[in-house]
């Protein structure tokens, strides 16, 4: 490598749920370290890395640049996936809310045309879970990651069926069923933001958070 870098723990956990494929989308790269990595480790031939900000984008441009890259990426500035120029075989959407992160999914939905999608929201995961249900996407892989103290969810979903309930809306379905790495502290983590919420709504996210850790430590709270 020209420059070399590290990947923080939730683009790496991104980077392993990415597909190997001849042609990836990274939307809203901002510094390009996830694109980057994909064309230097061979696991996507040809990258798309869209931003809506032109200086953000520049970074990208200087960063795959440096790892003489450049002839395998194609730049655009733009607002979700309406620029994509062609069909991806996957498509990554890291780094923002779950609102605005479901809005780049639905508004661009005529884009998506069956890719593997690798996504992390910062906020309202279980919005996101829920839109991908109603674009027929199911989830195949999630996972944990703990960057600069803060958890993050980071997640796989493939075309196809799935029907969540509430609960697995909220925790997560394939979280439940792996407990992957930092699990148990992820969900310590959400009970103390829950234990401070004075809704209904509230207090039903605290008691299945709690069941949940009684269940992965086989042990009860007090």
């Amino acid at each position: 490598m020209k420059q070399p870098f590290v990947l923080d723990d939730r683009l790496s956990r991104a980077a392993a749920l990415f597909p190997a494929c001849a042609y990836g989308a990274d939307i809203g790269a901002d510094h390009g370290r996830l694109s980057c990595y994909l064309l230097l480790s061979g696991k996507c031939q040809r990258m798309c890395v869209t931003d809506i900000s032109a200086p953000s984008l520049q970074k990208a441009r200087n960063l795959i640049a440096g790892q003489e890259m450049s002839e395998r990426a194609d730049f655009f500035v733009g607002d979700g996936l309406s620029v994509l120029p062609q069909r991806a075989d996957a498509i990554a959407v890291l780094g923002m809310g779950g609102h605005t992160l479901c809005a780049i999914l639905q508004s661009g939905a005529e884009k998506l045309q069956g890719a593997s999608l690798i996504l992390s929201a910062h906020t309202d995961v279980q919005l996101l879970r829920k839109t991908l249900t109603d674009l027929n996407y199911r989830i195949d892989r999630e996972e944990i990651a703990l960057a600069a103290g803060r958890f993050y969810v980071v997640l796989r979903a493939v075309p196809g069926r799935e029907r969540l309930g509430e609960k697995e809306l909220l925790l997560g379905p394939r979280l439940m069923e792996s407990a992957p790495e930092h699990y148990k502290e992820y969900l310590c983590w959400r009970l103390g933001i829950a234990s401070k919420k004075r809704t209904e709504e509230g207090k039903r996210e605290w008691t299945w958070l709690k069941e949940e850790y009684g269940r992965v430590c086989n042990c009860g709270m007090d």
